[in-house]
């Protein structure tokens, strides 16, 4: 029996997951308090954010949550294109989670492998760049996790509810219901449902964003135990779905759809289907440990008409799950925390033509691992190791790979106000499957084909003192960092094969600063990434200028928050990415005259500004076929939106 059969007998059981929603922020244990409002808390390895939740976005998208982060950006602007990018590094080298459940996917290249609803959202932990042995993936990772019936909750309350309605100019309206309680002492549930009705929005310029017009139904059903007041279960179905009248190339903009296609818009329905059942065991310093279990599902659907066939679906899906524990011990002269767990995978994928099975390939991953935390009082050394056992079968590769991986971090606190840090992490990554909307389309085989290593390392400097300058608190945060990636993987296209193009180099630093006082406060954060291809010399696609950002708020006696968001994008020179600025305002009224009442007002992109994110698609290409194109994924013009919402 080989390994990868033995693999894909294991019982799950013997590999249970932690919700990634666990996943330590430089050594430190995340509590999330109960929410106070309808939003989602953002922590990120590369600002400090404060322990404030983001109130104000009314997000729609990915990037109207994570676009100010240094370091992070998020890419495209169709409804099914949401593509993170880290460092330079997108999706398919990032480890991302949904409430555990792991969404490594490689659906089609026209298209986004994430659906992710930002409204039901309770918290996005983002670690940018590999700097524990706890995650895989070379550029980080990102963990989302959906709001629970017991973070609604308030004292005392045995069910409650909230309806929200929002519309907004530039061109969408949306309606959502939560239902949530609690059956007797042990027992809670949730249920929730978002539906998003898109037009065709209007970019900068004032041109329609042809073929957005489609609708967005997310759905979510949770019920949670305490089986003692030590552990809890949980189970989830996560239901997403986006339908709608789209064109072939959603990632592209509207000018080189008109070119290839014209005005032609094709059905389509993209769809996530998630379950999840979650373990918690709470032991105190003894034993804290986070368990799960998914399967998770994309399923691309597009109608073609073609000859051969009329309907065409591409189908990947994630099993597996994960397990983490911790536990605390106290020595005369140092204390410890010890992490340890593992995890395994199993990635398929199926395409089919007119409901017929058309073939696919499957990739098993398994890793254990243990990370230990030793302080002493002042001086925190964690060293940390991992085994990383990989199966592919597939047309690029069929093999199977093993690797140890290790990471090492120390951090130093020169008083009460600075720390030092530095780390150092081995990266691994193996070959990643085809596309599962092209799964009959067979590449070369390349027997030699090599895994990705290399080794990501940072320091760091964090300032924080209270009562300075005026201000209640402030906080600096820098990283600097070099990332070297060996044997990067590429597809040559007059080859029709996947090959390791030699190496890699990402080196940057990402900068943040924040000042609060009372109810004021202010968040500036700078970040730069230079990628460089050592075989040719060149940048890589994904380069982004530098950027900066600032975020101001201040909260008023009269329970109305206001916001102001700025970001400057510098061009990226190589691949001729213009520099772009993007200003926004949002307001938000509670009024204590009608309890649970929240209105939530905001101007998007306010100045009108015709731009592209650096990560979408960007630029001009003459195709041997179709011509000269312009490839401009433009993001949408200025957008006012409003929003109602009502607790009880």
């Amino acid at each position: 029996m080989t390994p990868a059969s033995l693999l894909k007998k294991l019982p799950l059981a013997l590999a249970i997951s932690a919700a990634s929603g666990a996943v330590m922020a430089e050594g430190q244990a995340k509590e999330l308090q109960p929410l106070e409002v309808w939003a989602t808390q953002i922590s990120s390895s590369s600002e400090y954010l404060g322990d404030n939740d983001i109130q104000l976005k009314q997000a729609d998208h990915l990037s109207d949550l994570m676009r100010m982060l240094p370091g992070v950006e998020v890419g495209g602007t169709h409804s099914v294109v949401q593509k993170i990018s880290i460092r330079s590094l997108d999706d398919t080298d990032l480890n991302i989670t949904i409430d555990g459940a792991n969404q490594q996917a490689y659906v089609y290249h026209h298209a986004g492998n994430l659906l992710i609803n930002p409204d039901i959202l309770k918290a996005v932990d983002i670690q940018v760049g590999a700097n524990s042995v706890l995650t895989g993936g070379l550029g980080g990772n990102v963990a989302f996790e959906t709001k629970d019936a017991i973070d609604l909750l308030q004292p005392g309350q045995k069910v409650g509810g909230r309806i929200q309605g929002q519309v907004a100019s530039n061109k969408y309206f949306g309606t959502s219901f939560t239902g949530f309680g609690r059956l007797g002492e042990n027992l809670d549930f949730l249920a929730y449902i978002n539906q998003v009705d898109r037009d065709n929005p209007d970019d900068g310029k004032g041109r329609e964003s042809l073929g957005n017009d489609g609708k967005i139904m997310n759905g979510l059903l949770k019920a949670g135990i305490a089986l003692t007041d030590e552990q809890r279960l949980e189970v989830a179905y996560d239901h997403y779905k986006d339908e709608g009248d789209y064109p072939f190339r959603a990632d592209m903009g509207v000018g080189t759809n008109q070119a290839i296609t014209g005005d032609r818009l094709y059905p389509t329905d993209y769809q996530r289907d998630t379950f999840t059942v979650g373990y918690e065991l709470d032991k105190g310093d003894a034993l804290y440990l986070r368990a799960n279990l998914y399967h998770n599902e994309l399923a691309l659907k597009r109608r073609e008409d073609a000859e051969e066939y009329a309907v065409k679906e591409g189908v990947t899906k994630n099993i597996g799950g994960k397990v983490l524990a911790e536990t605390l011990l106290e020595h005369a002269t140092f204390n410890q925390t010890l992490r340890y767990g593992g995890e395994y995978n199993l990635q398929k994928t199926r395409m089919y033509k007119d409901g017929h099975n058309k073939g696919g390939e499957e990739a098993a991953r398994l890793a254990l691992y243990a990370e230990d935390t030793l302080d002493f009082d002042g001086i925190r050394i964690t060293p940390g190791l991992r085994y990383n056992f990989y199966d592919i079968d597939a047309t690029a590769a069929d093999k199977s790979y093993n690797e140890w991986t290790w990471g090492l971090a120390a951090e130093m606190d020169l008083n009460s106000q600075w720390t030092l840090r530095a780390a150092a992490t081995r990266l691994f990554q193996g070959p990643n499957l085809e596309e599962a909307f092209y799964a009959d389309y067979v590449n070369s085989n390349n027997a030699s084909l090599k895994p990705e290593t290399g080794l990501n390392r940072e320091v760091g400097i964090r300032f924080r003192q209270q009562q300075l300058g005026g201000f209640d608190e402030v906080n600096v945060g820098f990283t600097a960092f070099h990332t070297s990636i060996n044997d990067r993987i590429a597809w040559s296209r007059s080859g029709g094969s996947w090959f390791n193009q030699d190496k890699v180099e990402l080196k940057g630093f990402e900068a943040s600063a924040r000042v609060e006082k009372g109810s004021f406060s202010a968040l500036a954060s700078y970040s730069k990434t230079d990628t460089e291809d050592k075989l040719t010399g060149n940048p890589i696609a994904d380069q982004s200028g530098d950027s900066v950002s600032l975020t101001v708020d201040y909260t008023f006696p009269q329970q109305v928050t206001l916001a102001w968001e700025s970001q400057w994008i510098m061009e990226e020179g190589h691949y001729n990415k213009p520099a772009y600025n993007v200003h926004s305002i949002s307001a938000r009224w509670a009024p204590k005259s009608v309890k649970g009442l929240e209105l939530t007002a905001g101007i998007e992109n306010i100045f009108d500004e015709y731009y592209v994110s650096h990560v979408s698609r960007i630029g001009e290409s003459n195709h041997p076929r179709f011509g000269h194109l312009v490839l401009d994924d433009s993001e949408p013009g200025r957008n006012i939106k409003l929003t109602a919402a009502y607790s009880f």
